[in-house]
């Protein structure tokens, strides 16, 4: 891959000026590709991505979750987050305005480094958020629990100890979020338990409640394998119960309700049937 090649795949086909002219661009090189002026001294080639795109024209880069979300990192929202610089800090509809707490790095390009945007996302997020966040790049080994407590410290959670409520085994930011609501409700639980007969499950309540937290998306063998799991675990005597992303980021109060209820009636308690 060629200088200029790698230029457009690290910032989404968009560069200044100065990064083209050191690639060895002229002007008029840019063009005859085809290049649309973005704003003064920016460019996107044809094939840019439209958040870039988006971000660049409104007079930043793009930041924080918006970046994360590039590396498939779990994030709480799919609001377009932007880095301004301090002197041109504003708000765009359907954006958001981030940058790290007490610090102002300089521009390196349309997209900003992946440490640059967590530094951005712990003083934009909520602590629940970036818990979130933290637990994703975790599970992906972007960081490491050093890093993590890094982040925190230098985030307006510094007193906060966020760090140590990661779990590097969560595999979804539902499931982080439901641990974390349940665990703030003082229910004792365990994360990504191996289960015989029944294979990993997200959380365990008890002896026997499993609560199971749905992707953002939904496929169908998956879906039919997940089916399959919970019919095999009811068979054993838990007694499961699987949560989507709306009924976690929208009607968590009803179900919080109907675990706790559950919980009263001591149904997380009892013996199960061992798996042959």
């Amino acid at each position: 891959m060629g200088e200029i090649e790698q230029l457009l795949a690290a910032n989404g086909g968009v560069a200044s000026a100065v990064q083209l002219r050191e690639a060895g661009w002229s002007y008029q090189q840019i063009k005859k590709q085809g290049w649309l002026s973005l704003r003064r001294g920016w460019y996107a080639s044809p094939s840019a991505d439209p958040h870039v795109v988006r971000a660049v024209t409104a007079g930043g880069v793009l930041g924080c979750v918006s970046v994360l979300r590039r590396f498939r990192v779990w994030v709480p929202d799919s609001d377009l987050h932007i880095r301004y610089a301090t002197r041109a800090r504003r708000s765009l509809p359907g954006g958001r305005s981030c940058h790290p707490y007490r610090l102002d790095p300089p521009v390196a390009g349309a997209i900003d480094p992946v440490e640059v945007a967590v530094a951005s996302a712990a003083n934009c997020l909520d602590a629940e958020g970036l818990v979130v966040v933290l637990d994703s790049m975790l599970n992906k080994r972007m960081i490491q629990m050093a890093d993590a407590r890094d982040i925190v410290a230098a985030s307006p959670f510094a007193r906060r100890h966020l760090a140590e409520r990661c779990d590097p085994e969560s595999e979804s930011g539902t499931e982080t979020m439901i641990r974390l609501r349940l665990r703030a409700l003082r229910i004792h639980l365990r994360t990504q338990v191996d289960i015989p007969g029944v294979g990993r499950v997200d959380i365990l309540v008890g002896d026997r409640l499993i609560i199971e937290a749905d992707s953002r998306e939904h496929h169908l063998p998956r879906y039919q394998a997940d089916r399959t799991r919970d019919r095999v675990a009811t068979s054993m005597g838990y007694l499961v119960i699987r949560l989507t992303y709306e009924d976690v980021v929208y009607r968590w109060d009803r179900v919080e309700s109907d675990i706790l209820e559950i919980i009263r009636r001591n149904g997380h308690l009892g013996a199960i049937t061992t798996s042959a």
